[in-house]
């Protein structure tokens, strides 16, 4: 009996470890997430994460405390950009792939449109401001994303579950439209994980504005609740529930694949499996430009 009850603790612990958290469990087979998170089962962490309940490259809730490491920006827009089909078909065969769908990441069963030009295989991190682990990744990510080939495109979605995830997505595309998420992206990660302010007023918000970016009251009224926003933040809500997010940080590549596999555990995992998955959608596609 006492074996069988230490089998099942390390059974617990091991399938938490890699995940910070989930989104909301639905109530129903409805995908779309609520406003309380639940934890969820994921896999082991690497030995930089945090113990509980998660890894820094896998999945953070909409509420759960943030560590404390300084990050670097990361951020590339889509704004306005022409949404692209993305092709739902099958990635070609090749018997050397080393990463299995259902172990490493899945295939959405209808292939959503990228916010990049034709001819890219988008790579998209669904974030939240609000997530350790997305903060922990800031630096490994950054770097990352400057050594992309041509042929690959780099955009971010803040997930949305809650209203608290609701105004760090606007922040987010607010800073976009004002040209600023270079200044504006490690400005809230650290205010929100280095000096413990949740960031969540709309007052406080545009004082960030104006001390780390130069904004002016006026231009920051203008543009947080303007029309295009407000458009970028119902797209955000939309992909939320399309892409099926569970937890963040989450990438997505070409509107086709998520790396949310169970085996994925830790940062290093996470964009090996993204770079395969490229490596799949340029082979079947063949060259792009």
């Amino acid at each position: 009996m006492m074996m069988r009850l230490r089998f099942l603790l390390l059974a617990t612990v091991l399938s938490v470890v890699t995940a910070c958290g989930k989104a909301p469990a639905p109530a129903s087979t409805n995908t779309t997430a609520e406003t309380t998170p639940i934890a969820a089962p994921a896999p082991a962490p690497d030995a930089a994460a945090e113990t509980a309940p998660v890894v820094a490259a896998v999945e953070e809730s909409a509420g759960t405390d943030a560590a404390k490491v300084a990050p670097a920006s990361a951020d590339t827009s889509a704004l306005g950009k022409e949404i692209v089909l993305a092709d739902n078909s099958s990635p070609a065969a090749k018997s050397d792939w080393q990463y299995e769908e259902g172990r490493h990441f899945s295939a959405l069963t209808t292939a959503q449109g990228t916010s990049s030009s034709p001819g890219k295989i988008e790579v998209a991190e669904v974030f939240w401001y609000g997530c350790s682990h997305c903060y922990n990744l800031e630096p490994l990510i950054s770097a990352w994303v400057k050594k992309l080939p041509a042929d690959v495109s780099f955009v971010r979605i803040p997930v949305v579950w809650n209203p608290t995830n609701e105004i760090h997505a606007r922040v987010y595309y607010t800073a976009d439209a004002l040209g600023k998420l270079n200044q504006i992206t490690p400005a809230m990660f650290r205010a929100i994980h280095v000096e413990n302010r949740p960031v969540t007023e709309e007052k406080d918000i545009q004082q960030l504005f104006e001390q780390e970016a130069g904004v002016s009251a006026a231009d920051f009224n203008k543009t947080f609740r303007s029309f295009s926003v407000d458009s970028q933040l119902k797209r955000a809500k939309d992909l939320t529930v399309k892409y099926r997010v569970q937890g963040v940080p989450l990438l997505v590549i070409d509107g086709k694949y998520t790396t949310n596999g169970p085996e994925i555990r830790n940062q290093q995992d996470l964009l090996a499996v993204t770079e395969e998955l490229i490596q799949r959608e340029r082979q079947q596609a063949g060259p792009r430009s």
